[in-house]
């Protein structure tokens, strides 16, 4: 029982990183415009002030922050679609067969963290102060409670 937990948890991971990507690629212009919102820090410096030299809304910055969002979630999504299908095809082998059919899904779970964590709450909460904005700050509190629920599966053998 244990087993079809994890591979429902992997599928719904991956789950989530699917729909994660075609959200962002459907409305490619919002997430640009919310990232450059973050890097530009408009709601924290007015104009003029002096302001973090990493205060920027380079283009090329911004589409680096969006492809790094859009990669997360799709790396989320092969890793632990490919995790759960290895999974199910042996979900009554030994445990050995099984932690390593789960290496996938731990991986893609281990990226949408990173991405989740290093990206909103390091980068753009620690660094761009996104939780000044409302928005940003829904943004952060989504991105904690996914990476929470991510991180909170327990990645023991078997």
């Amino acid at each position: 029982m244990i087993r079809t937990l994890k591979i429902l948890f992997a599928a719904i991971v991956a789950f989530w990183g699917l729909v994660g990507v075609i959200g962002n690629l459907a409305s490619l212009s919002v997430a640009y415009e919310y990232v450059e919102m973050v890097t530009g820090m408009s709601d924290v410096f007015e104009e003029g002030r002096p302001a973090p030299p990493w205060r920027t809304a380079s283009p090329v910055i911004v589409w680096a922050g969006v492809m790094l969002i859009v990669l997360g979630k799709l790396g989320a999504f092969v890793f632990c679609s490919i995790g759960a299908f290895r999974m199910l095809k042996v979900r009554t082998a030994d445990t050995r067969a099984f932690a390593a059919a789960k290496k996938y899904a731990v991986f893609g779970c281990g990226l949408a963290v990173v991405m989740l964590f290093g990206g909103f709450t390091v980068v753009g909460e620690t660094m761009y102060l996104m939780w000044v904005n409302p928005d940003g700050e829904h943004a952060a509190a989504g991105a904690w409670r996914y990476g929470g629920f991510i991180a909170q599966t327990e990645p023991e053998d078997g």
